[in-house]
């Protein structure tokens, strides 16, 4: 399982003093055959269903000044607590053209992959909650999420993909578009995949890590293709 680590610069600490960030853990994409009922028709089908497995906790960031003391409290019109809404999405990139691919809720898939994976797997809708507490690394008791992300109808000789996976931050810049106009980027991850397989007898044993995930900033609504306005975190 890959872990990305809680960590943030000097400048970001600096620049947004609510910064948090999770520390996150995902297993290699995999595939499954599933029968998937058409909610129109209700005719049940057998899908090729990739999905990826990821744990999240919410860690201390390192330099990050307490300031629970000195934090103004207004009890008439309090904060809103900070919410985990994770968003993902594939992107292909090769010869067959650049695609985005939302993640979809099955709940036919989750239960199928829950009972494979034995974990208490939640789907991007029902893992929206607050964010947990923050829990120290060498803490005896962990508070982790586990969630599951499924996809369906992935053009079957996709070679090469990212999975960009958001809502694991709320760290944010203001970058310009080519006209100048402010653009909003949020701190997202992103994994690069390849598979060196075709559309014949496809298999999940094909994936293969191309690069190690990492940070990055991205457009929040990017409107040129996603591999090229971005900004990593050094």
């Amino acid at each position: 399982m890959e872990t990305l680590g809680a960590h943030a610069t000097g400048e970001e600490l600096h620049a947004q003093h609510d910064l948090w960030v999770l520390e996150v853990s995902f297993r290699p994409m995999r595939m499954m055959p599933i029968e998937i009922t058409d909610s129109k028709t209700g005719q049940t089908k057998r899908e090729l269903v990739w999905y990826l497995i990821y744990k999240a906790i919410n860690r201390p960031l390192p330099q990050q000044e307490d300031e629970s003391d000195v934090r103004p409290v207004n009890e008439y019109d309090p904060v809103p607590a900070d919410m985990f809404v994770p968003e993902f999405a594939i992107v292909t990139d090769d010869n067959t053209g650049q695609f985005v691919y939302p993640d979809e809720i099955m709940p036919e898939a989750q239960a199928a992959i829950a009972r494979r994976e034995r974990l208490p797997l939640k789907n991007s809708v029902e893992i929206v909650d607050v964010l947990p507490p923050i829990t120290p690394p060498d803490a005896r008791q962990q508070s982790p999420i586990y969630g599951v992300v499924t996809w369906r109808k992935i053009e079957a000789k996709t070679d090469f993909f990212k999975v960009f996976m958001s809502g694991f931050s709320n760290g944010y810049r203001i970058g310009k578009q080519p006209d100048g106009a402010p653009l909003a980027m949020r701190r997202t991850i992103m994994a690069e995949f390849w598979r060196p397989g075709d559309r014949f007898d496809q298999n999940e044993r094909e994936f293969r890590v191309r690069t190690p995930a990492k940070w990055m900033y991205r457009p929040d609504e990017p409107e040129i293709q996603p591999a090229a306005a971005t900004a990593l975190v050094r």
